[in-house]
């Protein structure tokens, strides 16, 4: 087994142990190498220093359930593993010029400091220029649903829920007997749960520009605001990558900070997919523009 391989290896088994102790010793004793012969692997593979880049990863955890849950801080600062909040707090303003408190409580969402996972048996995801757009005011005519998922679960969970989404639409759409049209709207808001510390909140509404029949459709009022955009076309098992990509690597090497207002996805070509029998089947290619609700940093 070549280097890359043991440190591809070594990485994912990282990510899946973010909570657990990661001791220089304890990551060297699962690797097999001592931790001098083990660091200089390392360091050559990736480019980084492993102490560093655990911390990186278990901070960019931090940082997301700070934004996205309501769990104390203490809570989370225990979660990866930090021996006292006053540590947690002086690691955290280090990445992210802000304590934990105020990142949490900041109106706007500043993504710098946040650090994608490694991943060296992938072919390096190639994000296309982001497109600066400011969207006007307009009313949009959608179907709202609602799931919960903790932290963990968000990436894998999305596809799965995504999916029931449109297959619950489309079954509403049939019945109104219109064709269905080739570019479709979606709306996501990530809230902290009210009931579960742990667990955020997703908001996710599929909408048209016209009113159509549909059952439960209403209203949904899109603010004019400023929205970077991204486009993906590709598989659709690549598409939560590809969003996991936008927010880790892309937003933090932009100027800008997130508004608290949903990302829109722009779905085209709609229309090609054969919905007459009531049945939504994910595609295998999807062509869609991911946009966010950004402010530029002064």
């Amino acid at each position: 087994m070549n280097q890359i391989h043991i440190i591809s290896d070594l990485i994912k088994w990282i990510e899946k142990n973010l909570e657990q102790p990661l001791s220089i010793d304890n990551v060297a004793k699962k690797s097999g190498y001592s931790k001098w012969h083990l660091q200089r692997m390392f360091k050559e593979v990736t480019g980084c220093i492993l102490g560093t880049y655990i911390r990186h990863r278990r901070l960019t955890h931090a940082a997301l359930a700070l934004k996205l849950t309501s769990k104390p801080i203490l809570d989370i600062a225990m979660q990866y593993r930090f021996d006292s909040q006053q540590t947690f707090t002086r690691s955290f303003k280090k990445q992210f010029s802000l304590t934990p408190a105020s990142y949490r409580r900041a109106e706007y969402w500043d993504p710098a400091g946040l650090t994608p996972p490694i991943e060296l048996d992938k072919k390096p995801l190639m994000l296309p220029e982001p497109q600066f757009i400011t969207f006007p005011d307009k009313v949009f005519w959608g179907v709202a649903y609602k799931s919960r998922c903790n932290l963990n679960e968000i990436l894998s969970e999305k596809i799965k829920i995504r999916e029931n989404f449109f297959k619950d639409y489309v079954k509403k759409y049939v019945k109104s007997k219109e064709h269905f049209p080739s570019q479709v709207f979606a709306f996501s808001m990530p809230q902290p749960s009210i009931d579960n510390p742990d667990e955020q909140e997703m908001i996710y509404t599929i909408a048209l520009e016209e009113k159509k029949n549909i059952e439960d459709i209403y209203a949904f009022h899109r603010k004019e605001g400023l929205y970077v955009c991204f486009k993906y076309i590709g598989p659709t098992d690549g598409f939560w990558a590809f969003i996991e990509q936008i927010y880790l690597a892309a937003l933090p090497a932009l100027s800008v900070k997130r508004r608290k207002d949903p990302d829109i996805e722009i779905h085209y070509h709609c229309d090609t997919h054969d919905f007459s029998n009531g049945l939504f089947e994910s595609p295998e290619e999807i062509e869609c523009d991911y946009c966010i609700p950004i402010i530029m940093k002064e």
